[in-house]
């Protein structure tokens, strides 16, 4: 599954399929040079049940510790993620 990563000058998602029409996709916006705050993630139907949101997430951690940057949860997804899971601690806000 190819996951790929759309940024603008204060807002990205990373996506799966269609840049205009995902089967999956993780959007963001940039609250500051080193704080993500992910506000949305949604799965189509198709792909549900395969751990994608979780594979986005991955994506966006390991950018994350590549970057030195933290990530935030506005999205009640990654909210519960980083509640279940002890792999984000160190990127997480």
């Amino acid at each position: 599954m190819k996951i790929e990563i759309k940024e603008k000058q204060h807002t990205g998602k990373l996506f799966v399929g269609d840049e205009n029409d995902p089967k999956a996709e993780m959007k963001f916006t940039k609250e500051s040079e080193n704080i993500l705050n992910v506000k949305h993630t949604e799965v189509s139907e198709e792909l549900k049940g395969q751990s994608v949101g979780r594979k986005l997430l991955d994506h966006l951690a390991e950018k994350a510790r590549n970057e030195n940057f933290k990530i935030k949860a506005d999205c009640s997804y990654v909210q519960h993620v980083f509640n279940k899971y002890d792999d984000y601690k160190d990127v997480q806000l």
